[in-house]
């Protein structure tokens, strides 16, 4: 897995393919989920998290194919986040590109911040919200 800030590159596999030959929607949710925690580590969102007890977490996600894509082929995986007014929730966007940097899936999650002692949705301490903004925001 190759990255830089916000971005993370994969090569797909076998087990990313379903029987039409093509990605998987578990393949897709697969690769941006390991995507989203690199990114998260490469901003500084971990460390933050880990300070905290705080982390992000996912109430739903919406899958939006656009192209397919194969075993072997290497796939860019961009995460961004969109603020609400409600800062104690998120929306989450994960867009995969191919190597021709056509979107091939958009996947969208809504999602907050779980206090990761009391279990409980929180709005997170001003550093977490700068990082998500400086580096994240939509």
């Amino acid at each position: 897995m190759e990255t830089n800030k916000n971005n993370v590159y994969v090569k797909l596999t076998h087990d990313h393919v379903d029987k039409n030959g093509h990605v998987s929607e578990a393949g897709y949710l697969t690769v941006a989920n390991l995507a989203y925690w690199q990114i998260c580590e490469n901003v500084g969102l971990l460390k933050l998290y880990d300070k905290y007890k705080i982390s992000g977490i996912v109430f739903d996600t919406y899958l939006e194919f656009k192209k397919e894509v194969f075993e072997g082929e290497q796939v860019m995986i961009k995460l961004r986040f969109s603020m609400l007014d409600d800062t104690r929730k998120i929306i989450r966007l994960l867009d995969i590109y191919n190597r021709e940097k056509c979107l091939v899936v958009k996947i969208t999650s809504n999602g907050g911040f779980l206090d990761l002692k009391k279990r409980k949705i929180v709005e997170p301490p001003k550093q977490i919200l700068d990082t998500c903004f400086r580096y994240l925001a939509d």
